[in-house]
């Protein structure tokens, strides 16, 4: 019996369907396991690279993250399998596919590997693992577990599939990147409107200071940047009390003068910051010592130019700068009878010690004693004094020694001169016509 019109296509489609399964579920097969071996492609590259946009754009940087190049790959941190095209495969819970943290996920999810000093040693035996302990210590922390959505987390300083060592130049965290990396939202009034905090503009403090002339101009690494006085992971503002002893932690012998002077009690009971109230925070400029007397002084914006403190300010202020100018007149001698041909290379020597105890004079300064100061100036400029000495001798002994070779080489000449004559007329008169 001939079936109908309607009928007949029903059939068609059906074996059509069901001749498709067969050829598809080969395909498939042979695209997840070429010639019957496991892939050894990173199936969320090739599906992602090919999403675009936001999805896609892990795929690109990723070569060149650090966990890369330890052979680490995505599901190293979002898991899955990564050898299969299968969607229902590849992204499985069952198979420990975490997906995309949140924001509060962010440190557990780092902290998985971070916070595992078994695990980390692998890479580098000493590297730290208390990052994520720290972390809740910050302010950061603190704000992200009371529900804060907009506070750092990991991937706001170190970012995301392109993550580099701290010793790389391009990574947000190297020194010379870390103000840029910081006012990300430190200096973002809109982003950091309502945490109440009193300046938005320590970025640009930061980069008029001394500070970020000696990382930026000098190339000095070292050189004091926001986390050094902040902290990284454990971020958090320095106390009032605590400011001598974030700065002391670089500068120690100011701070010991400092604790031992009678500015520290008097600062404490006016809750003032200690070097804060005279150097300032961010904005930090080279010392000197116009900061004791004159129309851009420190000391007198509490203290008149009559009282103690006054006084002590101007007697500190002219042992300085009679030790630094009685410097400067020694180096002008010295570089003279260089310039001449006298070597001074030991004299150069003895001037770097007399500019120590310029150096450590300053230092004194914290002490508010100017007794202090006066001894350490002291030394100095009887050092001073020596080299100069020492110079003019020997460019009075240059100038001597000069003046009686030109007198030798006139009396040689005249000799000469004298015998050259003699001859002549002697050679002439003796002569006879053949």
């Amino acid at each position: 019996m001939w079936l109908n019109n309607r009928q007949a296509l029903l059939w068609i489609v059906a074996f059509g369907i069901l001749s498709a399964i067969p050829v598809a579920a080969a395909a498939a097969q042979a695209e997840e396991q070429p010639s019957g071996k496991p892939t050894s492609q990173n199936t969320c590259v090739v599906c992602h690279s090919h999403l675009g946009g936001q999805l896609a754009s892990p795929t690109g940087p990723f070569p060149t993250d650090i966990h890369a190049g330890k052979g680490l790959t995505c599901a190293s941190c979002h898991g899955g399998d990564p050898t299969s095209m299968d969607i229902r495969v590849a992204m499985n819970p069952a198979k420990g596919f975490r997906g995309r943290p949140s924001r509060q996920e962010v440190p557990a999810f780092c902290g998985r590997c971070h916070s595992d000093a078994t695990y980390m040693r692998k890479f580098n035996p000493t590297v730290k693992t208390e990052e994520v302990a720290q972390y809740f210590t910050s302010v950061h922390g603190k704000r992200l577990r009371q529900g804060d959505r907009r506070v750092a987390t990991c991937i706001n300083c170190h970012s995301v599939h392109d993550i580099k060592l701290v010793s790389d130049p391009t990574s947000p965290v190297y020194p010379t990147n870390v103000p840029a990396t910081c006012g990300k939202c430190h200096s973002d009034r809109e982003y950091m409107q309502g945490y109440g905090l009193p300046s938005l503009s320590q970025v640009d403090d930061y980069q008029s200071s001394v500070h970020y002339r000696a990382l930026s101009v000098e190339g000095n690494l070292a050189a004091p940047t926001c986390q050094s006085c902040h902290g990284s992971h454990g971020a958090t503002p320095p106390g009032v009390t605590s400011i001598a002893d974030v700065c002391g932690t670089c500068h120690a012998h100011n701070r010991d003068f400092f604790e031992k002077s009678p500015h520290r009690d008097a600062f404490a009971s006016l809750g003032a910051a200690g070097c804060v109230q005279c150097h300032g925070n961010h904005a930090i400029q080279t010392a000197g010592e116009y900061m004791l007397v004159g129309p851009n002084s420190v000391c007198l914006t509490c203290h008149a130019p009559d009282d103690n403190g006054g006084q002590r300010a101007q007697e500190m202020a002219t042992s300085i700068r009679q030790l630094d100018g009685d410097i400067q007149r020694a180096r002008e001698t010295m570089e003279q009878a260089e310039r001449a041909g006298v070597d001074m290379s030991q004299a150069m020597s003895e001037l770097t010690n007399a500019h120590n105890r310029l150096v450590m004079a300053r230092t004194t300064i914290h002490s508010l004693d100017s007794a202090k100061v006066a001894a350490e100036t002291t030394i100095g400029l009887r050092i001073a004094a020596e080299i100069q000495e020492e110079g003019k001798q020997k460019l009075a002994e240059l100038r001597r020694f000069r003046e009686g070779l030109a007198l030798s080489t006139v009396f040689i000449v005249g000799v000469v001169l004298s015998l050259y004559f003699y001859i002549r007329k002697n050679g002439r008169s003796g002569s006879t016509e053949p």
